[in-house]
């Protein structure tokens, strides 16, 4: 009891602190619940999408709950609403790693806020397990600590650009966030646009939850693009879209983007305006039942027990539903030892994994665990076209 009670007071004389390194944490076994932290936006602009990948990833985690947990262990998933701000984003990373003691860090979300929260978890040395993030640096080096579930984002826009000169498309623009991130995106399309010999790029900035286009739409409209990248989510990029479409000069609009745009949130806000969009995703189709993984995930959504899980099937849910089953698959390799260490140990041990027509590879190498990538097109009615 007094080892424990040492034990305490030194946890909370660093969250105190606000030290992140707990390492004396690292080889206590889970005693209960295994408890894992995510901070992800569940109000602002992208919230449409923080609630689908948190609530895929419940989905998986209910089952498994249902089935009697792992190893008699229930899974808990702690997520703290961090609006896509990146102090609210470290906020909530220090915390529940100081006060929480999660096992692992689980489905953070974005650019700007994993930048932020992967450094926090790396000095803890604390599992950082499927965000939903794609820029280069989390792939160009193996962190020890950070595990991938999802390709790149230079891998979705390859793809993008395949399917832009597939149909005969010469002049590309972009609206972007101004932001690091945003600015790294008109970077790389720039750089493919000039290798591809097409028309020079043409960008646009805007500012997260804007609603006011109209500078933006001036400057588009002055380039005749034969397609508009978008660099935007959520909100924003319905509230664009909405505004672009009336003020076109060229009718209809042919629209990119990348997989964290939301499909499911553009056809459901804008309707048969969403009709024609490409889209890049990092899974397979949810709705098709054509991959054991989808059928599986389709299957969970018929048969929850729980209200609030019972959504409508779409690609980012079920990215979360993917990453919920590869950390199970991970905690259920670590046997009775529900520690940090045997956790990573056991997420590298999951070399070429089929997670139902859905292949995952980690190895002690390799912490990239996907690169499936495929194009979609909004269709008629809402339906998704591969």
């Amino acid at each position: 009891m007094q080892t424990r009670y040492l034990l305490k007071k030194i946890t909370l004389t660093c969250a105190f602190l606000g030290v992140t390194n707990i390492s004396a944490l690292a080889d206590n076994p889970v005693a209960a619940d295994i408890v894992l932290g995510q901070s992800a936006p569940l109000t602002g602009s992208f919230s449409e999408l923080g609630k689908a990948y948190r609530d895929g990833a419940l989905l998986y985690f209910d089952k498994i709950n249902r089935q009697g947990g792992v190893n008699g262990h229930s899974i808990k998933l702690l997520t703290f609403d961090d609006a896509y701000v990146p102090k609210q984003a470290e906020d909530n990373t220090r915390k529940l790693i100081a006060q929480h003691h999660v096992l692992a860090l689980f489905g953070h979300m974005f650019t700007n806020t994993v930048k932020v929260s992967l450094p926090i978890a790396t000095a803890a040395q604390v599992p950082y397990v499927a965000p939903y993030a794609g820029n280069d640096e989390l792939y160009a080096t193996v962190n020890p600590y950070l595990f991938m579930t999802r390709a790149s984002f230079s891998a979705e826009l390859d793809t993008l650009m395949k399917q832009f000169s597939v149909m005969g498309l010469k002049r590309m623009a972009l609206i972007r966030y101004d932001s690091s991130s945003g600015a790294a995106l008109e970077k790389e399309l720039a750089g493919k646009v000039q290798t591809l010999k097409l028309t020079p790029l043409v960008s646009t900035v805007i500012s997260l939850q804007s609603s006011d286009f109209s500078k933006n739409i001036n400057v588009l409209t002055q380039a005749h693009p034969d397609a508009v990248v978008l660099g935007v989510s959520g909100k924003d990029a319905v509230q664009f879209i909405q505004q672009f479409n009336k003020a076109a000069l060229v009718k209809p609009i042919q629209y990119f983007a990348r997989s964290l745009i939301a499909g499911h949130q553009l056809v459901a806000e804008l309707g048969e305006e969403s009709r024609g969009l490409v889209l890049s995703q990092v899974v397979p189709s949810p709705f098709n039942g054509k991959t054991q993984i989808a059928r599986e995930y389709q299957a969970t959504l018929n048969t929850t027990t729980t209200a609030a899980l019972k959504t409508t099937p779409s690609h980012i849910s079920l990215e979360g539903f993917i990453a919920a089953k590869v950390m199970v698959e991970a905690l259920k390799r670590t046997g009775n030892k529900l520690t940090r260490p045997a956790l990573l140990a056991a997420l590298e041990s999951m070399h070429d994994w089929n997670c139902g027509d859905f292949p995952v590879d980690f190895s002690a190498g390799k912490h990239n665990g996907s690169s499936f990538v495929t194009v979609t097109v909004i269709g008629a009615g809402g339906h998704f076209i591969e």
